[in-house]
């Protein structure tokens, strides 16, 4: 009985809000693919899990007000490819500059995925960009992504700023 009850409060803590942490990392582009299609990097805006590693929200250009959400997606759709160990997100096309992501990331196609690896402050990360073949055939691999961790956004005591609404919110610092 006792254990049940350990079980049940564990399971309540680890489902509760409070568990996760919203956090913003910055990285800089490595690879000749990372330089190509990122310019100055990527940010990314994700929850934090208990176990490491974080569910990402959104990316945004480190450089320029363009944003794009992103959903967690299964491996269905990429039957075949050779992806990385990593977590994966499809672009939500239809939200922000979700199009001009996917046609930026992986020209000539509709829908696009990212292979994200863990997300860990102070590590470097990978990022694989995937997108579906125009001809019908199997999902392709567009990029291969390495990226430098550059830092943390430090948010804001009691609020959550979306980038979406306040991309230039000065009340972030690096």
């Amino acid at each position: 009985m006792r254990r049940l009850a350990l079980a049940a409060i564990a399971a309540f803590v680890l489902a509760s809000p409070a568990a996760a942490a919203t956090r913003i990392f910055s990285y800089d582009p490595v690879s000749p693919d990372a330089k190509r299609l990122t310019g100055q990097g990527l940010t990314f805006l994700f929850e934090t899990r208990l176990l490491g590693g974080g569910k990402v929200r959104k990316i945004m250009a480190t450089a320029v007000p363009a944003a794009a959400e992103v959903k967690p997606a299964g491996i269905g759709p990429l039957k075949g490819a050779e992806i990385i160990p990593a977590d994966l997100y499809e672009i939500d096309a239809s939200k922000a500059q979700g199009k001009v992501y996917v046609r930026a990331f992986c020209p000539g196609s509709t829908r696009v995925w990212l292979a994200v690896g863990t997300l860990r402050h102070g590590y470097d990360l990978k990022v694989q960009v995937l997108g579906d073949d125009p001809a019908g055939g199997p999902a392709r691999t567009c990029a291969s992504m390495d990226f430098a961790f550059r830092g943390e956004w430090r948010l804001p005591a009691g609020s959550r700023p979306d980038p979406f609404e306040e991309p230039f919110d000065s009340s972030l610092r690096f």
